[in-house]
């Protein structure tokens, strides 16, 4: 990962983010293990208390001449990312952040345009768009149980099957994909049912 920024978006799940940054720090001669400047948040819920822990946090001189922070939320609070505004605008020299989600859509724009966005999802949505495009409808349907259970990427999964369409010319289905995917927006929307429906219509 040959990015200076010091703010750093990663889109995919808590384990992918998590492998991710470490391997690539690793490769760039980053110490990742049994270093005190190397801290991880993994949280439930990242709210107000704990962006105010992080920006305490960053502001502590580093031991070894950079610091860098792994926030790996389950859900984060529109107050927590009003709050890192400031913390990622005006960070600490030589401090570095990097802050997971499953979905950049989760993420306030004004938040996002602080960041350097990495989507690591991206990749693992395009095999499985490709995938899915193959199957059975049965197939299909075991397909969606599955993406549904693992809580998968819906927005990038959509995005790379109306991709795919559009290769194969099928304007049809692809403005069926189009419609789901603005209802996507809607947090209530089942990922399951979304790709039931394509197993269905497509």
């Amino acid at each position: 990962m040959k990015n200076n920024h010091h703010a750093n978006l990663i889109v995919g799940t808590s384990d992918e983010v998590k492998n991710f940054v470490r391997s690539n720090l690793s490769d760039s001669g980053f110490i990742t293990t049994n270093n005190p400047d190397f801290i991880v948040l993994e949280v439930a819920t990242f709210g107000i208390d704990e962006a105010r822990e992080l920006k305490r946090l960053s502001s502590k001189k580093a031991f070894s001449g950079e610091k860098v922070f792994l926030i790996l939320p389950e859900k984060i609070t529109l107050e927590a990312q009003n709050a890192l505004l400031k913390t990622f605008e005006d960070p600490t020299p030589n401090t570095k952040f990097f802050l997971a989600t499953r979905e950049r859509e989760f993420i306030l724009p004004t938040l996002v345009s602080r960041m350097s966005v990495i989507n690591i999802a991206s990749n693992r949505a395009v095999g499985a768009a490709s995938e899915f495009s193959a199957l059975s409808l049965k197939s299909r349907l075991t397909f969606a149980s599955k993406f549904a259970d693992k809580e998968e990427n819906l927005p990038a999964f959509l995005d790379s099957l109306m991709l795919f369409l559009e290769e194969k010319k099928d304007r049809k289905a692809l403005k069926k994909v189009y419609r789901l995917k603005k209802l996507s927006g809607d947090r209530d929307i089942f990922s399951r049912l979304v790709i039931e429906h394509l197993s269905l219509v497509l």
